[in-house]
């Protein structure tokens, strides 16, 4: 099934801020994040991943690594986190409503600045945009 819409991926480290930054405000507070998703279940279960410590997100300890967003309106639809934990590192895909996407364990070098990150030109500039004007009226 395809997706409903078309998604692209921003690394917190070539931006755009406003994004990050609207990304930390929605996501501020610790919270359970809800991992009722067929998929979200059969990676936890698969990767034998800690599931008390993956879906207790807390901002303050956990570190944001990237973003998807629609490519048609440039707002957030999932975001990507990295946390110690298990003895392992992981990054959590969170979702809107508190979800728990899906769970990779990673190698610790991992910094996910694959060649699909957007870092530049007329997306970059709407994302930048759309994210800011979204912040000032919050």
């Amino acid at each position: 099934m395809p997706p409903r819409f078309e998604t692209a991926r921003f690394h917190i480290e070539s931006g755009p801020v406003s994004l990050f930054t609207r990304i930390r405000h929605i996501l501020r507070e610790p919270m359970r994040l809800k991992a009722h998703g067929a998929h979200a279940a059969q990676r936890l279960q698969q990767r034998g991943a800690p599931l008390e410590e993956l879906t207790n997100f807390d901002p303050e300890s956990w570190e944001l690594v990237s973003a998807e967003v629609r490519t048609d309106t440039g707002k957030w639809v999932k975001s990507t986190w990295r946390i110690r934990a298990d003895a392992r590192d992981w990054w959590v895909v969170v979702g809107l409503g508190n979800a728990l996407v899906t769970v990779i364990d990673v190698d610790s070098w991992r910094r996910g600045m694959g060649q699909d990150i957007v870092t530049g030109g007329p997306l970059y500039a709407h994302v930048d945009s759309v994210n800011a004007e979204l912040m000032r009226s919050a």
